[in-house]
């Protein structure tokens, strides 16, 4: 069947959350377009959340899950989705909806008025939603700052927002370099897609996004900090891979 967007939810120890987010995408969406597909990728087999994703596609025809057992990373799991998806364009967002739904409806609309090749969540944006405590806020801008310095390439305000859209010819360009990386399976994917898109030529355009924390794929409280480090120490080894 051929989509007008497939929508990929790369998820890691979802089992408390997964049909909710699943029913919730597939309702908002709904709203914007008749024929999407939902591509869940369980990013290791850690809990029941596969079990619990997997029931769900005698429900909505259009939703595929896969997965696989290890846990190898955010970046892993959306390239893993990216190569599953049919449709002209592909939209990511993260499973726990931090990120709500309603956004992939303006980013589509723009990538199609404007003929963009990415559109990305820019949570900076005056008509974003941003609802984050402050230390996280703080600690996600001083973040952009530092790979704006490592990769001024990019140009753009917000790298890390958990919620993009790609052409299915700009996914599948941006796979060739990106695909075996090591540093490109975590969360610096998406540094990744910007630099190999900008190499590229494609063209990025930033949009509104809805940002309210619920909970954290990179740990909150004490558990932040370690993750937090590692991220910035990826960044820094991805320049080699980028050759930067």
């Amino acid at each position: 069947m051929d989509y007008s967007i497939s929508i990929i939810m790369p998820c890691y120890r979802g089992e408390s959350f997964i049909e909710n987010s699943v029913e919730t995408v597939e309702k908002e969406v709904l709203l914007i377009k008749k024929d999407f597909e939902i591509i869940v990728v369980i990013d290791g087999f850690v809990d029941n959340g596969f079990h619990r994703a997997k029931a769900l596609e005698e429900k909505y025809a259009n939703l595929k899950v896969v997965g696989y057992e290890k846990n190898r990373g955010k970046g892993y799991a959306i390239q893993y989705g990216l190569k599953q998806c049919q449709a002209k364009y592909i939209a990511y967002l993260d499973s726990d909806l931090d990120y709500h739904p309603k956004a992939i409806g303006w980013l589509l609309e723009i990538a199609e008025e404007k003929d963009a090749d990415l559109v990305i969540g820019n949570r900076k944006d005056r008509n974003s939603t941003f609802r984050y405590p402050l230390m996280r806020k703080v600690a996600s801008r001083v973040f952009n700052i530092y790979v704006d310095l490592l990769f001024p390439i990019v140009g753009v305000h917000d790298t890390q927002a958990g919620i993009k859209l790609l052409s299915k010819n700009a996914a599948e360009r941006i796979l060739r370099f990106s695909e075996g990386k090591k540093t490109a399976e975590g969360f610096i994917f998406d540094i990744y897609l910007l630099v190999i898109a900008r190499r590229l030529g494609l063209r990025i355009i930033e949009a509104p996004c809805v940002f309210e924390m619920k909970s954290s794929t990179i740990g909150v409280g004490k558990s932040f900090f370690p993750v937090a480090l590692k991220m910035w120490k990826e960044a820094w080894e991805s320049r080699r891979d980028l050759h930067i």
